[in-house]
């Protein structure tokens, strides 16, 4: 059955999952402080905590749904003219004033770790790592998370927008979309195979995933087949879960790149079934009010919970805590962390959304809002959905 799509559509579950993948990441990484090492204060909790172990693979939900939105309205609109300097400055306007504002505070809140720890910084290896961080090649430097470690992603994603501006997008008008998610899974794999694993540690193939989402968007503005492509969604997350599991136990990045296509093929997949007018149960589910709200500051979550949780940890060591105080202190970091980000978000990061968008979420998060409400909003501004984000 065919069913036909918006053109030019807010999915609240695309929000939604962004959101949840948002949370997922920072509950990894007060896991990884707290409890994964051993040494760890709560390290006794590690048995009945594994299912945090897993946040790697919240960075390809993250890039499909980076592909699957800066896809929609190059999909919707065919005729338009693809222009690569005007995506960037939207990408800039977007992105960068949060970022700034975030690596700012990383600074900070850097130096006060450290001290807690009793290191010290030389001035001269702060001023390169935040020029590294500005210029967003970070990544490809020989300690990537010294400042704010969820934002070597940022990185690379950036990196991502000039390979689809200027060759993605380009091949896709020629040749299809299944071209150039070829190309890019090409591309993406090339310096693991061609350079014996020396730049997986910046995990390139994630260019694969996210030439995924954009077939997804492809495919959710030409009416797929969204009973086919329902099935083949419960196949591929059956075997994502296997994936993930296998390649459990912290799941280094850079290690997996199959394990990593699979996870972004049950994604891209899962978009496309729910692209209909009928949404399945998982995507109605994301599209519940407090689940989109999480997703529209999940960006501002993703940029500020990294230093703050690095923070609390110094913290918890330096004043010697034992396992009570810890368990304390690590479950109300979760509200606060939460109403930081949020805070956070209405002060550096709602101000930069087009109005169009603003009131696009807005009715979405309203108690009036509906489940799986399309919202039609113009086409830039499908693009400012994005958020990047990684484990």
């Amino acid at each position: 059955m065919r069913v036909a799509t918006p053109a030019r559509t807010y999915f609240a579950h695309v929000e939604g999952l962004r959101g949840v993948a948002a949370l997922y990441v920072f509950l990894y990484h007060l896991w990884q402080t707290a409890v994964s090492q051993p040494g760890a204060i709560l390290f006794a909790l590690r048995g009945a905590t594994g299912f945090l172990q897993y946040g790697h693979f919240a960075v390809v939900a993250f890039i499909v749904i980076s592909g699957y939105c800066l896809g929609l309205p190059v999909a919707a609109h065919p005729e338009r003219r693809f222009a690569p300097r005007a995506f960037a400055v939207r990408r800039a306007r977007r992105l960068m004033p949060a970022y700034v504002a975030a690596l700012a505070g990383s600074v900070v809140l850097v130096y006060i770790t450290e001290a807690l720890r009793g290191h010290h910084i030389p001035a001269w290896h702060m001023v390169l790592a935040v020029l590294a961080h500005l210029a967003l090649v970070h990544n490809l430097t020989s300690s990537p998370e010294y400042l704010n470690g969820p934002m070597w992603s940022i990185a690379l994603e950036c990196q991502i927008y000039v390979v689809f501006a200027l060759l993605l997008v380009p091949v896709w008008r020629r040749a299809g979309p299944y071209a150039q998610l070829a190309l890019a899974i090409a591309i993406g794999l090339a310096p693991h195979f061609l350079l014996h694993g020396f730049l997986d540690g910046t995990v390139p193939w994630l260019l694969g995933l996210f030439g995924m989402g954009v077939v997804a968007a492809q495919l959710s503005t030409r009416a797929a087949n969204v009973v086919t492509w329902r099935w083949i969604s419960v196949a591929a997350a059956i075997a994502a879960v296997v994936a993930i599991v296998t390649h459990g136990e912290g799941t280094p990045d850079g290690a997996y790149w199959d394990a990593d296509l699979v996870v972004g093929l049950a994604v891209a997949a899962f978009f496309v079934a729910s692209s209909g007018l009928r949404a399945p149960l998982a995507a109605q589910a994301l599209s519940l009010r407090p689940i989109v709200l999480l997703g529209a500051f999940s960006y501002s979550l993703y940029l500020v919970h990294g230093p703050i949780v690095e923070l609390t940890g110094a913290a918890l060591q330096r004043a010697n805590a034992g396992p009570t105080a810890a368990a304390v202190t690590c479950a109300l970091l979760i509200p606060l962390v939460l109403a930081v980000a949020y805070g956070f978000y209405r002060v550096f990061e709602r101000p930069f959304l087009s109005p169009a968008l603003r009131a696009s979420i807005e009715r979405e998060i309203s108690p009036e809002a509906g489940v799986h409400r399309p919202t039609r909003i113009d086409v830039p501004d499908v693009e400012q959905l994005l958020t990047p984000g990684a484990a």
